[in-house]
């Protein structure tokens, strides 16, 4: 079958605007604080880099935004040079310490290169895609490893991967990374293997999300070939999936909430291990 490349949103045109650069950092460290997320609007904006650098527009500087990034409160203000968050640091009642022992894995879905990709288009408002995994009486298992088949034209392509409960409705409701989960591709169609097992996550009851974010970054860039438009561009890396005509386990996220995907299955594989 014919692989084809589904992007979320249309091809626009774009203008070359004055940037400005700001440095996101550690309240009480002052140092910096990599790959946060910059939300305007309820759209995912802009990814810092890995020294916690973003770029904007000189016009947005006047604008509001939500910054946020795991391990930190959400810090709503205006864009200056310099950007502090304030570490969140999470007071437990109860610590439940269980000794692992990485035994008797059990695997849910399969990771496979599939008949179809997606990837995010310079303009989207959608950023993640959720991987719904149900408890099937896999009591005292914990998450161990996710998989999934990425394809990069470029090394160093960076993917995210986040954990989120299920919520009442079914949605995914609350994020249960205790750090960001941050991958650096080869260049071509590889799997990406993310390493669950240091989050230490038991597998709920309900169930579980598995999330891929793309991290809006300049060197998940690629542009656009033979266009109208030179300024035209999309970002890597692409994700194996499966095309279907209705909803099985996957969502999206759009204007603030998150969305059945009935158009696709992500082809994903969670490992389950004692």
């Amino acid at each position: 079958m014919r692989k084809v490349i589904v992007l979320l949103f249309c091809f626009m045109s774009t203008l070359c605007q004055a940037q400005t650069k700001v440095h996101v950092k550690d309240k009480e460290s002052k140092m910096p604080v990599p790959y946060a997320n910059v939300w305007k609007a309820e759209s995912l904006y802009r990814t810092a880099d890995s020294t916690g650098i973003f770029s904007i527009d000189a016009k947005e500087t006047t604008s509001y935004f939500k910054i946020t990034c795991i391990g930190y409160h959400d810090t709503i203000a205006k864009i200056t040079d310099e950007i502090f968050l304030r570490p969140n640091r999470i007071s437990l009642e109860e610590v439940k310490v269980v000794k692992r022992k990485f035994e008797n894995p059990i695997k849910l879905g399969k990771a496979k290169r599939g008949d179809n990709h997606y990837g995010v288009q310079w303009d989207t408002k959608i950023a993640m895609t959720a991987k719904y995994f149900p408890n099937n009486s896999n009591k005292g298992k914990y998450l161990s490893k996710a998989k999934f088949f990425a394809t990069a034209t470029n090394k160093n392509r960076l993917i995210s991967v986040l954990v989120y409960s299920v919520g009442d409705d079914g949605k995914p409701s609350e994020i249960v990374n205790t750090e960001t989960l941050i991958y650096k591709l080869k260049k071509g169609t590889h799997i990406v293997e993310a390493d669950l097992n240091r989050l230490n996550i038991e597998f709920p009851a309900n169930g579980i999300f598995i999330i891929i974010q793309h991290p809006l970054l300049e060197q998940n860039k690629v542009y656009a070939e033979n266009s109208i438009n030179p300024n035209a561009f999309f970002y890597e890396p692409l994700i194996a999936i499966n095309h279907i005509n209705e909803y099985q386990d996957s969502w999206y996220f759009k204007d603030g909430d998150w969305h059945k995907q009935e158009r696709y299955s992500v082809n994903m594989e969670l490992l389950l291990t004692d």
